[in-house]
């Protein structure tokens, strides 16, 4: 049976899948049951909006409602947002993007500040849908070297504070790397004084 979320159901599968994140992993994170998540995804069950914004938010996403004429700048501004090269972070990049983020899930409160494991999380989820140079890749494979290590022997503040500090530095080259390619603005603007 199709229902009407049918489009969300499919964006947070590929979402999930993307991340190489089980259901069992996004019940953990979500608070819902894997076999809840699995009929979600199935399309065997229509899920509620409280269901939807757990599983959303535990894939770093946002449920969000927006006025109807502002669909298509909407949709320009995201298109806009992927790289202008059209190039596509790697399979390593993406599993080493993951492995860090599911580390920053265990290790989260090992930072003294938590808007700095909260700007590493944010600056994870940009890396993962940025492509990196093969230098700056070198660089994110650099950022997992001491994970092993850390999993028994946890982190100073220093080490915690330099690890964040890389990985803003790789978020900050990636971004401004698209950025300075002249990505085209969008030719709509949010304004809803607009009725045309």
């Amino acid at each position: 049976m199709a229902y009407k979320t049918e489009h969300i159901t499919q964006q947070i599968r590929a979402t999930r899948e993307a991340r190489n994140m089980s259901q069992r992993e996004l019940s953990a994170r979500s608070g819902l049951t894997q076999s809840h998540i699995s009929q979600i995804e199935r399309g065997t069950m229509e899920p509620g909006l409280s269901s939807l914004v757990d599983v959303a938010r535990a894939l770093d996403l946002e449920v969000v409602l927006a006025p109807k004429k502002l669909m298509p700048a909407i949709g320009n501004i995201l298109g806009s947002s992927t790289s202008v090269t059209g190039e596509t972070p790697t399979s390593e990049q993406r599993k080493l993007v993951g492995r860090l983020e599911r580390w920053l899930a265990e290790m989260r409160d090992q930072f003294s500040i938590a808007s700095e494991a909260d700007t590493v999380k944010d600056s994870l989820a940009l890396l993962r849908h940025l492509p990196l140079s093969p230098d700056e890749l070198d660089r994110l494979r650099d950022a997992t070297v001491n994970l092993n290590r850390w999993q028994n022997d946890p982190p100073t503040r220093k080490e915690l504070s330099e690890f964040a500090h890389a990985v803003r530095q790789l978020r900050n080259a990636a971004v401004h790397r698209d950025r300075d390619n002249s990505v085209p603005h969008s030719a709509y603007a949010l304004d809803e004084d607009d009725d045309a």
